[in-house]
């Protein structure tokens, strides 16, 4: 499970008009832990069987063998797909832990700014006596910065996905 936002936070996120992300960083670093084992499974299975082979093309010779080479060798074969798919396991591995890194930085970045929001707020309430209530009309000023704020790192995280 994620990080989940603490109750008091939740409501000024909504109020400012946003949701809490249902991404689960948790899941997509297990999920490309799990690619990065397939991509394993495929390096292994490839190993093995450029290890048989070699031990077949060792002990014998002829025309077929010559054509078992040549088409264990080419574009498309079992050996070059295997290989290709494990780097493949790799690229998509690695891509979900990236996108797992950015859901947890911007979730981290939320919780900062809501925390730094609720903060002004506080002080905005705590003067609102001693300044008759001049301090209460930063409030929307707050809420409007954290709201471009918001924004930005919405916009940076997905110019980092889209990149």
């Amino acid at each position: 499970m994620g990080i989940m936002l603490p109750g008091e936070l939740a409501g000024l996120l909504n109020e400012l008009g946003y949701t809490w992300p249902k991404s689960d960083e948790t899941k997509m670093f297990e999920l490309g832990q799990m690619w990065m084992e397939m991509a394993e499974s495929l390096n292994n299975a490839a190993a093995e069987g450029t290890a048989a082979a070699q031990r077949v093309l060792d002990g014998n010779q002829g025309d077929a063998l010559a054509a078992f080479q040549q088409r264990w060798e080419s574009d498309g074969s079992a050996m070059s797909v295997l290989r290709d798919g494990g780097t493949g396991a790799q690229m998509v591995a690695a891509t979900l832990f990236v996108c797992a890194l950015i859901v947890l930085a911007l979730k981290i970045n939320v919780i900062v700014q809501l925390i730094i929001l609720l903060v002004q707020i506080i002080q905005a309430l705590a003067t609102a006596a001693p300044s008759f209530g001049a301090s209460l009309l930063e409030i929307p000023v707050f809420k409007k910065l954290t709201d471009i704020v918001l924004n930005m790192l919405i916009d940076q995280a997905i110019g980092v996905v889209l990149g």
